[in-house]
């Protein structure tokens, strides 16, 4: 079996799992050489990931992430139930889920979001204002520092810091949460997975970005449009074969523990 392999920048292959791989008869080979590859293996954390995915996509394999990170809700396998997870894939029966991509478009120029594109304020610029429509009709206009429009996958990701809802990723929906908000009505908003949702910047204000995954970013300028809407084919990902995906919420959030 052969593996892309992505790795967090600076980080190379800890040997427990290089004898692990070696043990398996898994070769492991750089992006360039994706020809016969069977899956994507990301050793890291979530950006790493983040980094794999459209190649993974585009070639219409699964990522089995391995996290070597820090908080790890897209690489959910650890270490120590990474052989677990490994047998399993060659027996061809570790855990598979479909998430949630977006296209997202810009001009000529169109990317692919796992976690989300937001419109973010420059740091020396004034409140941006960006009128909304989804699908065919006017929405709002939000005023503040910014929009995000997150998949499911990526509800806890930058959604979750600016006050947005947590999906279960296997939810079908797309959310939009205003970042520092000028008006206190403006609250996230959950829409249907199938709406095709257009951000234009109205207000001229300097180095207005457009970031998608936190691995794109371009400026946009004043009347500049940006259009989000469900990619129609999904990213597989393999999922952990010990723990849930409200186990992982629990660990990383911290559900339940006691604070008396």
């Amino acid at each position: 079996m052969r593996a892309i392999l992505y790795l967090k920048e600076g980080l190379s292959l800890p040997p427990p799992l290089m004898e692990l791989l070696e043990k398996m008869g898994i070769e492991t080979v750089s992006p360039r050489r994706a020809e016969g590859a069977d899956f994507v293996l990301v050793v890291g954390g979530d950006g790493t990931l983040l980094r794999a995915a459209p190649v993974a996509h585009q070639l219409d394999l699964p990522i089995l992430g391995i996290n070597y990170g820090k908080l790890g809700f897209l690489t959910e396998i650890q270490l120590e139930e990474a052989e677990l997870a490994l047998s399993r894939l060659l027996r061809g029966d570790l855990p598979q889920e479909e998430r949630m991509l977006l296209r997202v478009n810009l001009k000529e120029e169109e990317f692919l979001a796992l976690n989300e594109a937001a419109i973010l304020k420059g740091p020396l610029g004034h409140m941006i204002h960006l009128r909304v429509r989804a699908g065919e009709e006017y929405l709002t206009t939000y005023y503040g520092d910014g929009l995000i429009a997150a998949t499911p996958t990526g509800s806890t990701a930058y959604n979750l810091s600016a006050g947005g809802p947590i999906l279960h990723p296997r939810t079908q929906a797309l959310v939009l949460t205003p970042i520092c908000p000028f008006m206190l009505s403006a609250r996230p908003l959950v829409l249907p997975a199938e709406t095709q949702v257009e951000i234009q910047l109205i207000s001229p204000s300097p180095e207005v970005h457009l970031v998608v995954d936190g691995r794109i970013n371009r400026e946009l300028p004043a009347g500049g449009k940006v259009t989000i809407q469900r990619h129609p084919r999904p990213l597989k990902l393999l999922t952990s074969p010990t723990r849930s995906y409200f186990t992982i919420l629990r660990d990383k959030l911290g559900w339940g523990e006691s604070k008396i």
